[in-house]
């Protein structure tokens, strides 16, 4: 009997573990743990800052300004860099004209032709700066790690987006969740190289992307923020670092 209740104690231990903690860390501050006090429709400028990663590398930043800077609603982007510095561009809406005019379910491979060389020639106006003489832009959408305990860290996982109103100082809109490891007896059988379960514990289950909800009038093209996505990227990082998956 003492075996058989240890074996479950094994297989079960997280389980309990788990919902324990998450019920403590989802009762902290902040209260709600998903919050949007308003939606903004023509942001012209927006800097992305990403800690998670951390930073934008040259792949991601061709997707965010294929996603985002249509030249209309958003006429400004930057993306802080993998090494410190702040990349900065622009465009108008004349820089999308062709792939515009393109039906890209009826010529999908002439649409993507046409929509990479109009990024490729929106990268020839790049800009660098440094986080010291950035220019001010009107939003900024910050991704941060939040901190845990390194027991809390064996179960679970804490991220937070954050969007401030770089006029008015207000965070108007924020996303912090907390997410759980795969389970012992329910590991990730589907793909395998997932670092956590894909349902928030507490706060919204994706923070890329959350900031469509308040941006929702930047209709993104195509692909995401990362070339390879947070659930896999923490995995990879997981394994090559020695830490707990």
């Amino acid at each position: 009997m003492a075996v058989f209740v240890l074996v479950i104690l094994g297989l079960t231990h997280d389980i309990i573990i788990t919902n324990y903690l998450a019920f403590k860390i989802c009762k902290t501050d902040p209260s709600p743990k998903t919050y949007i006090s308003k939606k903004v429709e023509f942001p012209e400028s927006i800097y992305w800052e990403d800690n998670i990663y951390p930073g934008f590398d040259e792949r991601d930043r061709i997707l965010m300004i294929r996603n985002y800077l249509d030249g209309v609603h958003l006429k400004t982007m930057a993306l802080n860099g993998p090494n410190g510095k702040i990349f900065v561009y622009s465009a108008t809406a004349e820089d999308w004209q062709k792939s515009r005019k393109i039906e890209v379910d009826e010529r999908p491979e002439e649409y993507f032709a046409a929509l990479e060389a109009e990024t490729q020639n929106i990268t020839k106006r790049e800009k660098i700066f440094t986080s010291r003489n950035m220019p001010r832009f009107n939003y900024s959408v910050v991704f941060n790690p939040i901190a845990l305990t390194p027991f809390q860290e064996r179960y679970l996982y804490s991220d937070e987006v954050k969007i401030v109103d770089n006029l008015t100082d207000e965070v108007i809109a924020y996303n912090r969740r907390l997410m759980r490891k795969w389970y012992i007896l329910l590991p990730d059988i589907a793909l395998g190289n997932r670092y956590y379960y894909p349902e928030a514990m507490c706060g919204g289950s994706y923070i890329y992307g959350f900031d469509k909800g308040i941006f929702s009038s930047i209709k993104p093209k195509i692909g995401s923020f990362h070339g390879m996505d947070i659930n896999f990227y923490l995995d990879f990082k997981s394994i090559n670092s020695g830490g707990q998956r």
